[in-house]
């Protein structure tokens, strides 16, 4: 009996870190660059991935105006949508700088899902769901869809990962790291980012909003950078609104 206990553990084993191996030779393939990229041994399965960089240079000073301009300019859709019904999301409140406060993730990711959710006029939106915690701090294609703070390339203030199916359009899977080196707070201050004002743009993405870049959409929650001293983003503006509309009609 022992002996057959031990086979089945070994199997067991065996299995959990096969597939372990191949999530991570799956997301070594993936490029931390904006853009959408093909999934290895996943041929009905693609990637996009959004990298939120900041507006000004780290060392560069910036001056606090904490204003919250409203405008009207439409953010563009991604071509694919979260299904209508439960979407699960896990935080990962371990990996909260100090200055934040691990307690405070899930306040500012459900508010953050809250203002998109509601946006939308469509009965068939989708409603986010928190499902625990998780410890994990990387992206991966395991069908858990994670926010958590970690270790990015270059200087991301946040990365999206989101993994759709290309035949139906609907989103498969989808993380957010938010860049452990930067100087986060929950505050208007002209040395940190504010965590709540980058976190809803990075979960704009996972309603498939797209970024924008062009001078008009400065002011919209969607524009591509993200800047200290600023918290316009936390309050989606009519041109996000009327964008996450399109997409979920």
């Amino acid at each position: 009996m022992r002996g057959i206990l031990g086979v089945l553990f070994s199997l067991i084993l065996v299995f959990v870190l096969s597939v372990t191996v191949f999530a991570q030779s799956e997301n070594a393939n993936i490029p931390e660059r904006n853009g959408d990229y093909a999934v290895p041994g996943r041929s009905g399965l693609r990637v996009r991935v959004f990298v939120h960089e900041p507006k000004e240079r780290p060392s560069s000073s910036v001056s606090v105006t904490c204003e919250d301009p409203h405008v009207n300019d439409v953010i563009g859709a991604t071509g694919w949508k979260l299904p209508s019904g439960d979407w699960k999301y896990k935080i990962n409140p371990s990996s909260v700088p100090s200055s934040v406060g691990s307690g405070n993730l899930t306040t500012i990711t459900s508010n953050s899902f809250g203002k998109w959710v509601n946006a939308i006029s469509s009965f068939s939106k989708p409603t986010l769901v928190p499902d625990g915690t998780t410890t994990k701090t990387r992206n991966a294609l395991d069908f858990e869809n994670i926010i958590t703070w970690g270790r990015t390339q270059g200087s991301a203030l946040g990365v999206t990962y989101v993994w759709y199916y290309t035949a139906t359009n609907l989103v498969a899977d989808v993380d957010t790291i938010m860049n452990k080196k930067f100087a986060w707070s929950l505050s208007c201050s002209s040395t940190s980012y504010n965590a709540e004002n980058i976190l809803i743009h990075e979960l704009g993405h996972w309603f498939g909003l797209n970024d924008e870049y062009g001078a008009s959409y400065v002011d919209n929650t969607m524009y591509g950078y993200g800047s200290r001293a600023e918290i316009k983003k936390i309050t989606p503006e009519h041109g996000d609104k009327v964008g996450i509309n399109l997409i979920y009609p």
